[in-house]
């Protein structure tokens, strides 16, 4: 596959099949679409130099149309709800090849119920991958909440009579937050570069950078209940947004 070096598109993934709220994608947040907090980041960020949007959805599109935002549709056997990014990243790679002839050498993934992603963010990632010839991936990432960390994890049995912990033997020798090991989960974006993208079939091929961000940026937008917290997050200028 052809490669245009040093360039970088933004990939915005927005299927419209959303079961916990419909159309969740464009929900408004504090009076504007969803999708448009990624558009807006996006816009802004000095290392993008292409940004596409992947939809089943009309109404979608259109948002993004009206944001200078390129769409391209994404197959029905693309749009369920088990449907891999991995599937959908290499989907519009190729598709990419087939109607360009090549493909841009680093891809960022975006989804738009990562409603905090900014600019400064976007370039701090891109550039490190950039700025790394031998890393194959960039991501960004958040120290895990002591009281959510692994160790602490519980499972329960199926009659829902008793529950323990999930990593037992871990969790004799790391007892305390002295204890354990630091864990670290997804933050908002992954930057990959093409070709480990298709080789390896993983978007997040080592060596991969690690982009520690502020815990509250790497939120994630699922129900109602999100949307009215979001809010009050924006509202009172807990994030800075684009």
């Amino acid at each position: 596959m052809k490669i245009d070096p040093k360039k970088t598109m933004a990939l915005i993934t927005a299927r419209g099949g959303s079961k916990s709220i419909p159309l969740k994608n464009i929900v408004p947040v504090c009076g504007r679409p969803l999708i448009e907090y990624s558009c807006f980041a996006l816009q802004k960020a000095n290392t993008v130099d292409r940004i596409i949007c992947s939809t089943d959805s009309k109404k979608i599109a259109d948002v993004c149309k009206r944001n200078n935002i390129e769409i391209i549709d994404r197959p029905p056997h693309l749009s369920g709800d088990l449907v891999n990014s991995i599937d959908v990243v290499i989907n519009v790679a190729n598709t990419l090849y087939d109607i360009e002839g090549s493909v841009s050498e680093i891809i960022l993934l975006i989804q738009p119920t990562s409603i905090f992603i900014n600019s400064q963010h976007i370039d701090q990632t891109v550039n490190a991958l950039k700025n790394n010839p031998e890393a194959k991936s960039s991501q960004t990432v958040v120290k895990v909440p002591h009281q959510f960390h692994a160790y602490n994890q519980r499972m329960m049995s199926e009659d829902s009579k008793d529950i323990c912990f999930a990593f037992l033997k871990e969790r004799i020798k790391g007892y305390s937050k002295q204890t354990k090991p630091t864990f670290y989960t997804y933050g908002n974006l992954i930057v990959t570069r093409t070709l480990p993208l298709l080789e390896e079939k993983t978007l997040f091929a080592r060596p991969s950078i690690p982009i520690e961000i502020p815990f509250y940026y790497s939120y994630d937008l699922d129900s109602q209940d999100d949307i009215e917290l979001a809010e009050l997050m924006i509202n009172n200028n807990l994030v800075e947004i684009n």
